[in-house]
């Protein structure tokens, strides 16, 4: 990750074409080939499979929306001197959040940075999911007899 930003951030174009098509779609090519060879055909077309692709879409999307309304919100009740940007960075998707975040309020004025922000409420999101899902699982264990 930091050699890509070094690059990117001098400027230098031969070895940012390097990066962004060679080493990109190479790695993501053998990162397909290696789950293609290592998944079995009965694993992908099990329809519970298909139900937590769906589950797993949904509540990303849930998130989201609630991640923007949620940003929305503290912008309105701080008198609009938070940024609701940040709101979509909360989603525990880091740190793609964070990323997504900081190049829309650069859209907006080309001279904000929300990266550090957008970054803390994403590491944020990360560990309060890893405690709900700590806490789905000590729950689950319960329901059990």
């Amino acid at each position: 990750f930091f050699i890509g930003m070094a690059v990117k951030e001098a400027e230098i174009e031969p070895l940012q074409a390097l990066l962004e098509n060679t080493i990109l779609y190479g790695g993501t090519f053998f990162l397909g080939l290696l789950l293609g060879v290592l998944c079995d055909a009965r694993t992908i077309l099990n329809p519970k499979v298909g139900i937590l692709v769906v589950l797993g879409i949904v509540a990303l999307t849930i998130s989201a929306l609630g991640a923007i309304f949620g940003g929305w919100l503290i912008y309105h009740f701080t008198k609009k001197k938070f940024n609701p940007v940040i709101g979509i960075a909360g989603v525990s998707c880091m740190p793609t959040t964070a990323k997504i975040a900081q190049k829309i309020a650069m859209e907006e004025n080309p001279y904000c940075m929300i990266m550090p922000l957008a970054m803390g409420a994403s590491l944020s999101g990360l560990i309060v999911s890893a405690i709900a899902a700590g806490v789905f699982i000590s729950t689950i264990g319960m329901l059990s007899p």
